[in-house]
């Protein structure tokens, strides 16, 4: 497209009031508005200046972004309309910079002066001169589609992104704003599209052809059909629709497949076609493709139908094999085509209905046997056979039907099975729960246990082979209940005598103690409460037994009869310089050693080490009295008690002596001395010889003043030292004095 000269002036007028030429304050304004052209290299514009102001003035005009000021000449009153506007001509070059859609220039009036030197802004907010540069659009190449869809390939200049396709006259555009649109027609044909791109004032176009060819269409059928599946011939039939060119020898050509093995490619020359195959058996053909002369496709949408080439050879099946139970039953052939026929070559076989596939057959005499079907389909046949064995019932019978048992125990049924088809299955109901028992050999018993008299139903009898007999036998059992004797608590008594605490069961009919030792008082066996007296403390376990029929049942109670402990804590203890020793319990109870025994101090210092032995040691003892308590327990048997008192003196002795026969102070005697264990007593002279020794003094031990070797000492002050298990050494001083 060449470029064009646009020349724009835009007038607007502005109403002002008749005083607006006295004002003294001068202004201007460009009033005609933003100017837009094409890509113009230069281009004359006219502008409409409107002043404010006396006359005359200056005024100056700046182009920006290059900021090209020009000083414009005086306007005068003659220069200006009566509106106060001036029409000014300017010629602008329109170059735009490579790369970009357009180049925008403000031209604006920014200054004027009434005196050429004194200059004032304006208020002029200016006008924008845009040069717009030509789009170069492109539709895409020409199409030459099959079918009567095509996707268009538009493709815009990249300065703008204003495009679109322009309304076809026929077809219809899925988006007319996407470069790649779907154009679709309802016929073939060579139709013209314009891809249209706008770009501020310029717009240019674009044109495509496109060639819809259309798509051929296509169905199959065939009324051939065919008998067994040795290789025959059969005809296809194909019928073809689409646009026909009579120039062409072969309009349309084609793929036929059976999905399998066999895929046949062909052509045809008119719409009607027959196509020759060879088949074995039934088989199914439907068209691989279609396409026409140009080379166009058929959719598969428009490859409509199936040939089916029927065969007329009957599919027959005489049914499985099986197992009949009984010598009668139906056979189940399933019919396919035409009429069926059961035959036999087996004279122990009768049928009810020959060309019944499911007719009633019956044998004289239990074996396997063989019958053949036969189906006819218009002459076309085909058999199958079914190999039947018949095989007996069984049958069960009891030479007893009732018994008798106690709850628990086992009650036997024998019995007879007849047929010699075993092992066999017995299902009875017991209690209302299905039970199983199998067995090898026909005659053997039945066994059950059950809780309460019940009948037990006789459900079926199966065989080996499953074959199941439906029985109604019931046998019936008297059971006698189990009692559950409760002999009581085991216990445990202070004495020899209790009463006993049984509790006889509801169905019991007679209850009875039974006592290994000892007595049940009064002759009372049979009382659940009687009182029982036994011979020795200890345990004894005593059975309680109840009957009810046939059923007896037992429960032991066990009982101990413990000894009324007696506590005895031994006589009081004095002890000289003494502050440990052993107290000494005597035996609380003859018939048992599990009895229990605790020492307490109730008063007084001290602490028993082991306070639960009979021997214990009380240590921590000072001069004084210890109240010492001994208690003791026995099983069921209350507590007893016993006190003894423990007095620490110290040891007490004279220090002179007169060994003279007259009876008083004779002899050196230490209180206490004896109850010191491993004690003895050393007599020292002023030398520090050991003139007497003696060990293990006992009470009443008394010397009289002699040496070890029986001399009677002189006069004169000796030294002793006692000592022993216990204490600290006793040292001191004795005045022998004779006269």
């Amino acid at each position: 497209m060449d470029k064009l000269k646009i020349l724009i002036a835009s007038f607007i007028f502005l109403s002002l009031s008749p005083g607006a030429y006295s004002q003294t304050e001068i202004d201007a304004r460009i009033i005609s508005g933003n100017i837009d052209v094409c890509d113009n290299e230069s281009a004359t514009i006219e502008l409409a200046i409107q002043f404010t102001g006396v006359t005359p003035f200056k005024y100056k005009i700046r182009l920006s972004p290059n900021a090209i000021t020009t000083s414009e000449d005086y306007v005068y009153t003659t220069d200006i309309d009566e509106n106060n506007i001036l029409y000014l001509t300017k010629t602008i070059s329109l170059s735009i910079p490579e790369g970009q859609a357009s180049e925008s220039f403000q031209i604006q009036v920014t200054e004027m002066s009434k005196d050429d030197i004194t200059w004032t802004d304006t208020t002029d907010p200016g006008v924008t001169f845009t040069n717009w540069k030509l789009p170069v659009p492109g539709a895409g190449d020409d199409i030459d589609s099959c079918g009567l869809t095509a996707v268009l390939s538009g493709v815009p200049d990249p300065i703008s992104s204003d495009y679109y396709w322009e309304t076809p006259a026929q077809g219809t555009l899925s988006d007319p704003a996407a470069t790649n649109s779907h154009y679709s027609l309802s016929s073939p044909g060579t139709y013209s599209l314009t891809f249209t791109q706008n770009n501020g004032a310029c717009m240019a176009q674009d044109e495509v052809q496109v060639i819809f060819r259309g798509s051929p269409s296509a169905s199959i059928s065939t009324s051939s059909e065919v008998c067994g599946t040795a290789p025959q011939e059969a005809t296809l039939q194909l019928s073809f629709t689409g646009e026909e060119n009579p120039s062409a020898s072969t309009p349309w050509s084609f793929a036929v497949t059976d999905d399998e093995s066999q895929t046949i490619e062909g052509t045809a020359t008119t719409v009607e076609h027959n196509e020759q195959v060879s088949v074995q058996g039934e088989t199914t053909y439907s068209l691989l493709w279609v396409k026409d002369y140009n080379g166009c496709l058929a959719k598969p949408e428009d490859i409509a139908g199936t040939a089916t080439i029927e065969n007329l050879k009957p599919t027959t099946n005489a049914g499985d094999d099986f197992l009949a139970c009984g010598l009668s039953s139906e056979l189940a052939a399933i019919s396919d085509k035409g009429t069926g026929t059961w035959t036999s070559e087996h004279p122990e076989v009768s049928l009810s209905a020959i060309n019944d596939p499911n007719s009633g057959v019956n044998v004289t005499e239990q074996g396997t046997y063989t019958l053949t079907w036969t189906e006819n389909n218009n002459g076309c046949e085909n058999s199958d056979q079914v190999e039947i064995q018949f095989k007996e019932l069984p049958s069960i019978s009891f030479e007893e039907e009732n018994a008798h048992i106690c709850q628990g125990d086992e009650v036997s049924f024998a019995f007879t099975i007849t047929g010699n088809n075993g092992p066999w299955t017995l299902n009875y109901s017991l209690d209302e729960e299905p039970q199983t028992i199998d067995y090898q050999d026909a005659s053997f018993s039945f066994s059950a246990s059950p809780n309460q008299s019940t009948t037990i139903q006789m459900t079926s009898l199966t065989d080996q082979f499953g074959c199941e007999t439906i029985l109604t036998s019931e046998l019936s059992v008297l059971v006698d209940q189990m009692p559950a004797p409760n002999a009581g608590n085991d216990k445990a008594v202070c004495g020899k005598e209790v009463q006993l605490e049984a509790q006889m069961s509801p169905v019991a009919q007679f209850g009875e103690w039974q006592v290994p030792t000892g007595d049940i008082l009064n002759n009372e066996t049979s009382e659940p409460k009687a009182t029982y007296q036994s011979t020795d403390f200890g345990s004894v376990t005593l059975t309680w037994l109840e009957t009810n029929g046939l059923c007896t049942a037992t429960d032991e109670v066990t009982i101990r009869f413990d000894e009324e402990p007696d506590a005895y804590a031994g006589e009081d203890i004095t002890l000289y310089n003494q502050y440990e020793t052993i107290l000494h319990a005597g035996q609380p109870v003859s018939s048992t050693d599990e009895w229990t025994g605790e020492w307490y101090i109730s008063s007084g210092p001290g602490s028993i080490a082991n306070p639960g032995a009979k021997d214990a040691t009380i240590s921590g003892l000072k001069h004084g009295e210890v109240e010492i308590l001994w208690t003791v327990t026995n099983g069921a048997c209350p507590p007893a008690s016993d006190a003894i008192a423990i007095t620490v003196k110290g040891l007490t002795y004279h220090t002179g002596i007169s060994p003279n026969g007259d009876g008083v102070n004779d002899s050196f005697y230490i209180k206490g001395a004896h109850t010191i264990p491993r004690n003895e007593l050393l007599i020292f002279d002023q030398s520090g010889k050991v003139v007497f020794q003696q060990n293990d003094l006992e009470e009443g031990n008394l010397w009289d003043g002699r040496d070890s070797d029986g001399n009677p000492l002189e006069n004169g002050i000796y030294y002793f030292i006692f000592r022993g298990d216990g204490i600290d050494p006793v040292k001191d001083y004795i005045v022998i004095k004779r006269n």
